[in-house]
């Protein structure tokens, strides 16, 4: 993961943050976890010469195949013994773990409580110094804290185990805000309650309340391939590719007229063919329902066989049922919009289902054989006056109090997951599919927005690709004009326009952006930069400005800020400002390099500083070994400015030797200034001096 931009504005900063959480929820819903899945793991100190550390996990227990995220400890029995409790992100969600071990050994236990004034109540912070006599004398130290690390607390008793240990020296309390407190006279295998400034400890009796919580076995999990998942109102199913019997690929587009059951299927899966003979002895009742049925199969994939055999195995079950070849591409389209539904990285097995309404809107995807019987009792839910809390309520096997309303679908969440897995121009052409359906039908105002946030999707993913960026900014037009107050869409629109070289519309769109949200900094540095480039530098002064106002130590937007003044021919306050942004970032190389070109060769000589420049310079081109010839441009012009000709044509000579032959106006600059070194003259910048 990186680190939050906070003053950063730049793009890289931004991506890289960007990507940090692409990768984590990439993880997430590839099932996968930070640690790789492996065992918990706990390891005993064996209180060797060198600390050495065992693993004990297999014989404590603790080797569960969990993904653990939190651990308390608490004598839950009050049995003088630690208990364990454990939250996971896989099931179990808890796990409790009660201490089976020997009571030979001793302990004692300590409640605490602070004054609520010197020290807080509950006596947080508060150190405890336990000193033991006998054959092990030693200092146990523990501290009160309020947290023991992910979403987990421990018990407030601070415990101490004593081993062989019958005799306790003392006990001294270090409490939070300052001051300690000794106590004697401490019995083993006690309980006890302090309260400061009491100077003593009161024996307690363990509460009697607990719930007691007896071993539980557990039982091995059998997984079953066999799922059905009701799918939210607004999914739509992906637009298919199919092979009919000459081989040609061609669309296949439902009728529009009735729900259908598209079914993925293998001639090598028993299930299947099984699955495929059921539905038969029950296509009448099936056309009675109004359900269009058809069957993919996937055979011809990675070398299977033909076709013809898929055809000759669904005649020999008596299915009426018309096949047809699916193609790779829209397999995959059907696998991503399933694990949609399951958020989790579980492959298309066979036989899959799907069923969709006569809009082409999932209804339900089974995975594994379902029965024609759960078919025809989901169907209903397909009707569009079917509240979405009903379709909720039908996709969980008992009744409950849910505690948000329904999340619709968003065609959206397909998409993303599609590029997530390098899978771009396959999203772009699922979102373009969804918004074809959806312009056909009335517009609200949620509809709008549904369909704008679509558009918009489109319009980034096709942007990626440098020939659809013509493609992305009609979906990104049609997104604006349904959503003209998103700022995302303006911005995205003017980026591409920016990449297609139309900065005119590109300024209108961010200035539009920055009209709606006016607070937003990096929205108004991309502002600035892009009327900069447009050569409206009066505009962009403004923007630049407000920007370093509200960030007076960003040094990049001092940096940008010089670079319009000096534009402008307010050369005192370039300088000012280029000096203030190597203040806040001392590496900005380019900063230093205006800076210093300034200084060399400004034909006013109260602005000039060759020799400050020549300082800036040498440091610049050390650090570059020299093979910048940029850098090496303006070190010549220091140089000069310093008197020290021969250096300076050694310099630009070197500087010409590493600028590619094809850059024809560097090179003749340089040799110009050249010819200014070869006479002892200095370079001046004849554009500042008026």
């Amino acid at each position: 993961m990186s680190q939050s931009p906070v003053d950063d504005f730049s793009e890289n900063a931004i991506a890289s943050y960007k990507q940090g959480w692409r990768a984590l929820s990439r993880l997430l819903h590839e099932d996968r976890t930070f640690s790789g899945g492996e065992r918990h793991c706990a390891f005993l100190n064996t209180a060797g010469g060198q600390a050495d550390f065992a693993d004990v996990s297999a014989l404590t227990g603790f080797g569960f195949p969990d993904d653990g995220r939190g651990l308390a400890t608490v004598d839950w029995d009050f049995d003088g013994d630690l208990d364990l409790w454990i939250t996971n992100r896989t099931a179990p969600r808890v796990r409790f773990l009660r201490n089976s071990s020997s009571r030979s050994q001793r302990f004692i236990a300590f409640k605490i409580e602070g004054n609520g004034t010197t020290s807080n109540r509950d006596a947080v912070g508060a150190r405890l110094e336990l000193t033991l006599e006998g054959s092990e004398k030693a200092t146990r130290i523990r501290t009160l804290r309020c947290g023991e690390g992910f979403l987990s607390q421990s018990s407030n008793w601070i415990h101490f185990g004593l081993g062989e240990n019958t005799t306790i020296s003392n006990l001294l309390i270090r409490w939070p805000a300052g001051g300690t407190e000794e106590i004697t006279g401490l019995q083993a295998n006690r309980f006890y309650f302090v309260r400061q400034g009491s100077g003593e400890a009161r024996p307690v009796s363990p509460p009697g309340n607990r719930k007691a919580l007896e071993p539980g076995k557990q039982m091995p999990h059998a997984p079953s391939a066999i799922t059905r998942t009701i799918a939210p109102p607004g999914l739509l199913v992906p637009r298919l590719e199919v092979f009919g019997n000459d081989g040609k690929s061609r669309s296949y587009e439902p009728s529009m007229k009735s729900p259908m059951l598209i079914n993925i299927w293998s001639g090598i899966c028993e299930t299947c063919v099984t699955e495929l003979a059921d539905w038969s002895s029950h296509a009448e009742k099936l056309s009675k329902a109004g359900l269009e049925v058809v069957t993919f199969n996937t055979d011809h994939l990675d070398g299977g066989t033909s076709p013809a055999d898929a055809r000759s195995t669904l005649k020999a079950s008596g299915s009426p049922f018309p096949n047809l070849a699916i193609s790779e591409e829209s397999l995959k389209a059907l696998d991503f919009l399933q694990r949609s539904l399951l958020d989790r990285r579980t492959p298309l097995p066979v036989p899959s289902t799907f069923l969709a309404s006569a809009s082409g809107e999932l209804i339900a995807f089974y995975r594994g054989p379902v029965s024609i019987a759960q078919v025809l009792r989901d169907l209903p839910l397909g009707d569009p006056a079917i509240p979405p809390a009903a379709r909720r309520d039908a996709s969980v096997p008992f009744q409950g109090i849910w505690v948000s309303d329904p999340v619709p679908a968003r065609p959206n969440r397909v998409a993303s997951l599609m590029a997530d897995h390098d899978e771009v121009s396959l999203g772009a052409s699922y979102l373009k599919h969804c918004a074809k359906r959806l312009e056909s039908e009335a517009l609200d105002s949620d509809s709008k927005r549904n369909l704008g946030d679509i558009y918009y999707v489109a319009g980034l993913l096709n942007g990626l690709e440098k020939t659809q960026r013509h493609v992305a900014i009609k979906q990104l037009t049609r997104a604006r004009d349904l959503i003209p107050d998103d700022v995302r869409i303006r911005l995205e629109l003017g980026r591409q326009y920016f990449l297609s070289g139309n900065l005119r519309e590109a300024e209108k769109e961010m200035t539009a952006a920055a009209q709606i949200n006016p607070d937003d900094l990096a929205l108004l540095m991309d502002l600035g930069l892009m009327r900069f480039r447009l050569g409206d530098f009066q505009k962009s002064h403004k923007v630049y400005s407000q920007v370093a106002r509200a960030t007076p130590r960003n040094g990049m937007v001092l940096y940008h800020l010089a670079n319009n003044e000096v534009r402008l021919g307010r050369i005192p306050e370039a300088i000012r400002n280029y000096r203030n942004a190597l203040g806040r970032v001392p590496n900005l190389s380019q900063a230093a390099n205006n800076l210093a070109w300034i200084l060399a060769s400004h034909p006013d000589g109260n602005l000039r500083s060759p020799e400050e420049a020549l300082a800036i310079t040498t440091r610049l081109c050390r650090q570059t070994e020299n093979k910048s010839p940029l850098y090496l441009d303006t070190h010549s012009i220091a140089l000069a400015g310093a008197g020290k000709f021969e250096e300076a044509i050694a310099a630009a000579s070197t500087a010409i030797a590493l600028i590619p032959a094809d850059n024809t106006p560097a090179i003749e600059g340089i040799r110009k200034r050249l010819a200014l070194y070869a006479t002892k003259m200095p370079y001046r910048e004849a554009a500042w001096a008026k």
